[in-house]
């Protein structure tokens, strides 16, 4: 059980966790300042394992986060994936791909999460900005497909994020993206703002990649299209990794009520900075109101052996994953 509690960023271990956070969320944009725009890709993939492998027992505090500080960061994540798009056109084209690669996985592992934590915000402005995060990498559907799907649908069969105990990451990617898609477009039209929620963000990110072609090329719109499908894979791995293989029953017909047993929790003291808290996820569905700085760690949810950065790479090996997962389902 993580022990893990929320301190001020005056704290020196909170301090420590926040700067990780931010860094790891800008590294994009630190990297292209320094003049490597290829880095943040390779820390991501190797550096973040290794980190989350060194912390694996610690169970220090945590920072208590400002919600001006989350909007901020995820703004920048926001104008970083744009910037980068015109600054890495006199790059050439394999370090172009790189530095896209780099952006889309913080944007899907960091941006994910503040986007998601801001999407779920009584503020109307936490919500555009969300909204204007994900419209960027071509995922504007996710904000209300996100509460009205999957918070209701979770572990059933309809659930854009439902997986087989036989799953593996690829067939769970491709089978989500459709399904989500499809539930994003079906709770707008009964909603009627299916422009506002679904066509629109596209349509906008459409006109982003003009536009960009326009100002740095095809190297620009390159870059663009590359962030947006590691985007897409980075929040694949890890919403296949929150929810594998965990199923509600049904009870006379109905589907029992979301309990600890429906989804993974996770509690390596690198993910849980890194995430914003966002990999205390079970007491999210539990209780979906708590912001993230209210979120604990449930005892008796099924618990994750490892960080989502290294769970994320395993999931690529299926074999492996499962023999490291299941003996951690609840009915073990």
């Amino acid at each position: 059980m993580n022990t893990s509690v929320r301190q001020p960023i005056t704290h020196p271990v909170a301090l420590l966790g926040a700067l990780i956070a931010i860094i790891f969320a800008w590294l994009p944009s630190l990297c292209i300042m320094l003049g490597h725009p290829g880095w943040p890709l390779w820390i991501g993939l190797i550096a973040l394992p290794i980190l989350e492998l060194v912390f694996h027992r610690y169970q220090g505090p945590i920072p208590y986060w400002s919600f001006w500080a989350l909007r901020i960061i995820i703004a920048v994540i926001t104008i970083q994936g744009l910037v980068g798009a015109l600054l890495t056109v006199n790059y050439p084209w394999w370090l172009v791909i790189l530095a896209g690669a780099g952006s889309g996985y913080a944007a899907g592992s960091s941006g994910n999460a503040l986007g998601h934590e801001l999407g779920h915000s009584r503020n109307i402005w936490d919500k555009r900005l969300a909204k204007w995060f994900f419209t960027t990498v071509c995922f504007g559907h996710y904000t209300q497909e996100h509460g009205a799907g999957h918070h209701v649908l979770v572990g059933t069969p309809k659930d854009s994020l439902y997986t087989h105990v036989s799953d593996n990451l690829t067939s769970f990617s491709k089978r989500n993206m459709i399904k989500q898609l499809r539930l994003g477009i079906e709770i707008a039209t009964a909603r009627r703002n299916i422009w506002s929620e679904v066509y629109g963000p596209i349509f906008f990110y459409i006109v982003l990649n003009i536009l960009i072609g326009y100002f740095a090329g095809m190297k620009g719109v390159i870059f663009m299209i590359t962030q947006t499908i590691v985007m897409y894979m980075v929040d694949a791995s890890i919403t296949f990794i929150q929810h594998w293989a965990l199923h509600r029953n049904q009870i006379n017909g109905r589907y029992e009520r979301v309990g600890p047993q429906h989804t993974w929790d996770c509690n390596n003291w690198i993910t849980t900075v890194v995430s914003f808290n966002n990999c205390r996820h079970v007491d999210h569905h539990i209780n979906p109101g708590k912001d993230l700085n209210g979120l604990e760690n449930v005892p008796g949810a099924p618990q994750m052996p490892y960080g989502y950065a290294i769970m994320g790479t395993l999931a690529n090996f299926p074999g492996l994953f499962r023999r490291i997962m299941e003996p951690h389902l609840p009915q073990h």
